[in-house]
């Protein structure tokens, strides 16, 4: 144990960390170029290193020191993913770097470390505490104020402002459209007025976000005559060798779902297998299980929370499990650190597909199988990035990818050419300006407004389209408020469940759904309800009484219309409820929401 905080360097506390997770440390000398442009005062720095090479822990070691040695120099450190999927792995994590400096240097020893990715509990701390590991959604939703305390606008800016916020893989926003990578160096930006020191951590990160970001501070610089300081790190070959086993790369023009069966005999585990769809994870698992693979795990965005959350902890508290098979989806591609031997994937954009065979071969050597049958990315990839993504595979540059971070980006870069991208902004060229002259000029007198989540301006200042918030009840709840409904002609129906339960629902059984486009012919056959001859949606509603603070009112709240269910705030303030038919189970081992969008015999 070091018992003087006055001789702690960033070095030790990064051993601190390696050691307590079995590893040797290694000096990388980005770290120090990095460390040495925070002391320098950069407000933006881009963090450019290959998959598996610390970039957490380079991040992490300048708040933690601040901590250790009681010289905090920001107000809160601010970790945000791509997605809500990975949010428990990096939090557990994170609690894991925060127990090995606490036994190695006796500090900090108080410190509150939460995660929050938008939840329904009316107590929410809206990311308070000294370390906040979130979503892009919910960290720009809190920000700008959507997101508060009553009319408290700029609370939870005030907090933000003085934070070291670190952004990991914000490519991974990219959707058909490049929507959110348009509008991210304006929120970008007015994270760095407003005074938060911004680390944009990646291995993928297209040259033209990198030009977007600096062009848009200076703009802002310009206009308000004031200078900002950023910089750009990034790996040296000569310098900093990465360790990482050997990857040798297959490209195959299948199917990787014709193929789970061979590669589960002939190949090494542990073994990570990725789909496109959600579906043809779920049938892959199923397929495994019935062949007598036992060691098998489906992970994707559309379990409940609590079954996610307890499979994503697992990474974290079972460094290696040698006959374990992992299944999944695009959840995987940030923040999972394991060793696999073996990651199968089916073709995805190029900047996707580096982060998917970055998972393998981490510390001992590996292979990465891809199958390029281009039928598996309709309907969830742009197919022009696709076709420009198939003509650049090559074995030995992907290979070279996971740790030569120069030749990533060439290969990012050559995918991601201004024409393609313009070719993909085409469809959405209005719904941009309208979010653009809103967070573009919010810095002005505009962050004093009135903030009102529900016109289409706020609900698309990052992604498009609409995510919505669903519930699975238990199995007796639900039949219970199904019967009360029968028997009433009332829209609303109060429900007999006690506070503790109601929350213990809204944080264990909640997941969502992004949707592109609703429109009044939008349904969602899994969210609909059969009640007298009639299909219906029904919301869960949780919230205080008016007239007692004490007393909780819970209601369900029914309508026959998806669209009208929106507007009324269905799935932003009330959960949808899943119709329990919907949600599939293998035994008791939860599948999930596989098919949302199609009837199923319980309807």
């Amino acid at each position: 144990m070091v018992n003087s905080t006055s001789l702690i360097n960033y070095w030790d506390i990064v051993e601190a960390i390696v050691k307590s997770r079995g590893r040797n440390l290694q000096r990388y000398h980005y770290f120090e170029k990095f460390w040495e442009s925070l002391q320098e005062g950069s407000q933006l720095i881009f963090l450019q290193a290959p998959t598996g090479s610390g970039k957490t822990e380079a991040a992490l070691t300048p708040f933690l020191r601040s901590l250790i040695c009681d010289k905090r120099e920001w107000h809160s450190l601010i970790y945000v993913l791509p997605t809500r999927s990975l949010v428990f792995n990096v939090f557990h994590r994170i609690c894991k770097t925060i127990n090995a400096c606490k036994s190695f240097f006796n500090k900090p020893k108080k410190i509150i470390i939460d995660y929050d990715y938008g939840g329904f509990t009316p107590f929410k701390a809206f990311m308070e505490g000294d370390i906040t590991v979130t979503t892009y959604d919910t960290l720009f939703y809190t920000s700008y104020g959507f997101r508060s305390y009553g009319h408290h606008f700029l609370l939870s800016m005030g907090k933000i402002a003085g934070s070291l916020i670190i952004l990991d893989e914000i490519q991974l926003l990219q959707d058909t459209w490049w929507y959110s990578l348009s509008l991210l160096p304006y929120h970008i930006v007015n994270l760095v007025v407003f005074g938060a020191t911004l680390i944009i951590m990646t291995a993928t990160l297209p040259k033209l976000l990198i030009e977007e970001v600096e062009r848009s501070l200076r703009l802002f610089e310009v206009s308000q005559e004031i200078k900002y300081s950023w910089t750009s790190v990034e790996t040296d070959p000569s310098k900093d060798i990465i360790r990482r086993g050997k990857l040798n790369v297959d490209i195959s023009n299948g199917r990787l779902s014709d193929s789970i069966l061979d590669i589960g005999m002939n190949h090494e585990k542990p073994m990570l297998l990725i789909f496109n769809t959600v579906e043809r994870a779920t049938e892959a698992y199923r397929q495994l299980m019935k062949n007598g693979y036992n060691n098998v795990m489906l992970l994707h965005s559309r379990l409940i929370s609590d079954v996610r959350k307890n499979r994503e902890s697992f990474f974290e508290t079972n460094p290696f499990n040698r006959d374990l098979i992992v299944v999944a989806t695009q959840v995987v591609e940030a923040g999972l650190d394991y060793d696999f031997k073996t990651v199968a994937t089916e073709i995805s954009p190029i900047d996707s597909l580096i982060q998917r065979i970055g998972r393998c071969a981490r510390k001992s050597d590996g292979i990465a199988l891809i199958f390029k049958d281009l039928e598996q990315t309709k309907h969830v990839y742009p197919q022009i990035v696709i076709k420009e993504t198939e003509k650049i595979l090559d074995k030995h540059s992907l290979a070279e990818s996971v740790k030569n971070v120069s030749v990533a980006f060439s290969l990012v870069n050559a995918v991601y050419s201004k024409d393609i991208v313009e070719e993909l902004k085409k469809e959405v060229s209005d719904e941009l300006r309208g979010a653009l002259s809103f967070i573009k000029t919010f810095p002005t007198n505009k962050i004093f407004k009135r903030r009102d989540l529900f016109n289409e301006q706020a609900q698309n200042i990052l992604r498009l389209g609409t995510e919505i918030k669903c519930i699975l009840l238990p199995q007796e709840i639900y039949q219970r408020i199904l019967e009360d409904m029968r028997l009433s002609e009332k829209d609303k129906i109060p429900v007999e469940l006690s506070f503790n339960q109601a929350i213990n629902l809204l944080n264990q059984n909640t997941l969502s759904l992004s949707i592109k486009r609703v429109s009044k012919g939008s349904e969602i056959p899994a969210l609909k309800h059969q009640v007298n001859d009639k299909e219906i949606y029904l919301l869960f509603s949780l919230a205080f009484s008016a007239t007692d603070s004490d007393d909780i009112i819970i209601e369900i709240i029914k309508h026959d219309n998806l669209f009208k269910a929106i507007k009324y705030q269905g799935g932003i303030i009330y959960p949808f409820i899943i119709n329990p038919s919907s949600y599939l189970f293998e035994e008791d081992y939860h599948l999930g929401l596989v098919k949302p969008y199609e009837k199923t015999a319980g309807m």
